[in-house]
């Protein structure tokens, strides 16, 4: 394999890529990126560089264009390869391979790297299927939802986002069990159908992948044997493995009764919450809210550090009810409400209640209660 290309053209492509490398592994191949030239004879194909890392949870494939001088592959430690690109400057750089061996030049710079066999290198599952497409701000609209999900792997689908395409409709759903984050958008009427469980870390490096990315739709397709997601953007594909197991059937956690209501600032409410949060560094760390005519009372207490109480004026409406909540949770919901103002809707003192930005279509935050002794 023997090309040509600028440094500030490879570089961020390998950056990006090399993220993809996280978990240890026993396979040293894991450690390394894939650099591979196709056959310029197999069209415009040949003309580009295929940059590839994968850890067998999830694989991301780059593209870009580079000056060919002969097809071949290699796989060189992605750490080594990242901080001598990064330390190059803005030149040009040749690469040569042979056997295993990476030879990179750049001006009066010569390097040798030692690499491993691309044969070694494990495929990274890709989708025949065209799958379907929306936009890339709709898809970005997941980030408002990702810190619901679970983090402790004992239950495996939790970790996950449910992600829904039907009906015109994409939805989005995260939860831990204890509280629930739902975004839904309209989509333009089709006989689109997707329904896949796909891990948190996955959106987290697809989010990461657009903002650097100049793509207007983001497309998803599952893999031949169904146990992997595949997303195009652009010149980038982000393979993912999906979860297996059956999703909470979320619609029957959305609060259908509702007995009071509060309209409030959500920075005063959140200066309030943080508050009591202080003293609420115990065991259960519980804020107690109490629903009052244009206010909204919070209290919180520890025996090792003290108490507090505070109020927040808003339009509160319905009936007068003291309800608790884990402070954590709540904060996570107020703080990721992308609004002004926020709409506390209470079903009851143990009943959970339903968070929603206000002016921002599609978006509910679900806060389980905590039961006072």
């Amino acid at each position: 394999m023997k090309f040509t290309v600028l440094q500030q053209d490879l570089l961020p492509s390998l950056q990006a890529v090399a993220r993809s490398i996280g978990i240890r592994s026993t396979l040293p191949v894991l450690d390394n990126i894939l650099l591979s030239i196709e056959d310029p004879s197999a069209g415009r194909a040949g003309q580009r560089l295929k940059i590839a890392a994968t850890n067998l949870e999830i694989g991301v494939i780059k593209y870009i264009n580079v000056e060919v001088k002969s097809p071949g592959e290699i796989t060189v430690p992605a750490k080594t390869l990242v901080e001598l690109i990064s330390g190059l400057g803005q030149n040009k750089v040749s690469f040569v391979s042979e056997a295993e061996v990476l030879t990179i030049e750049s001006g009066k710079f010569k390097a040798t790297v030692n690499g491993i066999s691309a044969a070694e290198f494990p495929a990274i599952p890709l989708s025949s299927d065209k799958g379907i497409s929306f936009p890339k701000e709709a898809f970005l609209t997941s980030a408002q939802i990702l810190f619901a999900s679970a983090v402790d792997e004992g239950r495996p689908v939790l970790t996950g986002i449910l992600t829904d395409v039907s009906d015109g409709r994409l939805d989005f759903v995260a939860t831990d069990g204890f509280r629930l984050a739902h975004r839904s958008l309209s989509l333009p009427k089709g006989k689109m159908q997707f329904r896949s469980l796909i891990p948190r870390r996955t959106f987290e490096e697809l989010l990461r992948i657009l903002s650097e990315e100049q793509v207007e739709e983001v497309n998803i397709a599952t893999s031949q044997n169904q146990n992997q997601v595949v997303f195009s953007l652009g010149s980038t594909i982000v393979s993912s493995r999906l979860i297996e197991g059956q999703f909470p059937a979320w619609g029957k956690i959305i609060p259908q009764k509702i007995v009071a209501r509060a309209l409030v600032e959500k920075d005063e409410l959140l200066k309030g919450v943080k508050l009591a949060a202080i003293f609420a560094k115990n065991e259960t760390n519980v804020v107690v809210l109490t629903t009052k005519k244009g206010l909204l009372k919070l209290q919180s207490h520890a025996k090792e550090v003290g108490s507090q109480e505070n109020e927040v004026e808003g339009e509160v409406e319905g009936e007068e009810l003291q309800i608790a909540f884990n402070t954590k949770f709540l904060l996570d919901a107020i703080s990721n409400a992308p609004s002004q103002q926020v709409m506390i809707e209470f079903s009851g003192s143990l009943s959970a209640a339903l968070i929603k930005p206000i002016g921002v279509e599609g978006l509910e935050y679900i806060v389980m209660p905590v039961r006072l002794s």
